[in-house]
């Protein structure tokens, strides 16, 4: 037996062994009982403020409110405040309140401006078609052939075609070309004739270099990419009729576009065609939505049950808008279908804060110059 064993079995030392031993016993049965000698409010959960209190006051409603003076419908911060108290809970009207709060509004303001950035995005891809370069430089009416200024001048006066979308439903683009003339082209001096016309009268008219001719159209929204899809099948009815034109390029502008749609992903589309968005669309999902959510302890499965129920409330459907485009967008006019539906459907136990209207025919884009 070792000399280790010897001491600890020795009758002096043995006594203090155990004592140490009932010492490390009572430690450990202490940190056990610990917790349930405080009070079980200390060891429950905190609870979540956005259950129990709002995250908006008058200062906040009036800020909406503010932020959405340009919508051309009935707003008032009365109605901001009841179209929130629509929702049950407290809990709900806070998600509600954080959603209306990321809303992605585009004031007159903020259309202007976009028009602007998409003229210029418009010029900077032309820039970069080494045919057009090619073409100035062999146009003999450019007197400084590698000018980029006179390139730019040459482009909006010769080869740039502003062309309506071929499809009946798209109203929208009238309104919107109204603004985009008056905003980003009036300091061009650009001609009358280069203004929006339906693509058959260009195609018929038979003017210009098939080769070199970019036809550019636009609107505001394309989410899920149907109207835009119904137009091509149009465009391409017409490339039928006039293949000469197909060499072309067609570039289709938005001032707000999904970022899960893709031009390539259409099967029926002209061969040289692509778009041009002024901002991503805001998805109810994404990444700053859901992070604002964490942030204020919203589970997504909390969240996924408040859209399905409100949806369900507003609409009927659990469907998160038109083809489940689950938009965060709004425009100074018309809040689009693509857009959550408690935002803009009206129902007899559901109040609408922005109503969907689409732009009616007898405000087509003719009626609505104002220079």
């Amino acid at each position: 037996m070792s000399a280790e064993n010897l001491d600890r079995n020795s009758p002096s030392i043995k006594p203090k062994i155990i004592a140490e031993e009932i010492k490390q016993l009572q430690r450990k049965l202490s940190e056990i009982v610990e917790p349930y000698q405080k009070p079980i409010s200390s060891i429950l959960p905190e609870e979540r403020r956005v259950e129990t209190s709002l995250l908006f006051d008058d200062i906040e409603i009036e800020a909406c409110y503010d932020r959405f003076s340009s919508w051309e419908g009935s707003l008032s911060k009365k109605k901001i405040r009841d179209w929130l108290n629509q929702f049950e809970t407290i809990l709900e009207q806070n998600i509600a309140y954080l959603l209306l709060s990321k809303l992605q509004f585009f004031s007159i303001t903020n259309i202007e401006s976009a028009t602007r950035s998409l003229q210029q995005n418009l010029l900077d891809l032309l820039l970069k078609k080494d045919n057009l370069w090619q073409a100035c430089h062999d146009d003999p009416k450019v007197a400084l052939k590698d000018n980029e200024a006179e390139f730019k001048k040459w482009l909006r006066n010769k080869i740039i075609r502003y062309a309506e979308l071929p499809y009946d439903a798209a109203e929208s683009q009238y309104r919107l070309w109204g603004i985009y003339e008056r905003s980003a082209l009036t300091a061009t001096s650009v001609p009358d004739g280069k203004k929006i016309r339906p693509l058959r009268e260009y195609f018929q008219a038979g003017t210009g270099s098939h080769e070199t001719s970019v036809f550019v159209f636009m609107d505001y929204t394309n989410a899920s990419g149907e109207q835009l899809s119904k137009s091509l099948r149009k465009i391409n009815q017409l490339l039928s009729k006039y293949p000469e034109w197909q060499k072309s390029l067609f570039v289709f502008m938005y001032v707000v576009e999904s970022e899960a749609f893709r031009i390539e992903d259409i099967e029926l589309r002209p061969q040289n065609s692509q778009t041009l968005a002024y901002n991503a669309m805001l998805h109810y999902k994404s990444t700053e939505i859901m992070r604002i959510l964490a942030d204020n302890q919203i589970t997504e499965t909390e969240y996924d049950d408040f859209i399905e129920k409100y949806c369900l409330r507003a609409s009927e459907k659990s469907t998160v808008g038109y083809r489940n485009s689950g938009a965060l967008t709004c425009h100074h006019y018309n809040c689009p279908n693509n857009t959550l539906p408690f935002f803009n459907k009206q129902r007899e136990n559901w109040e609408a804060l922005f109503r969907n209207s689409q732009t009616p025919s007898a405000t087509r884009y003719k009626q609505l110059r104002l220079f």
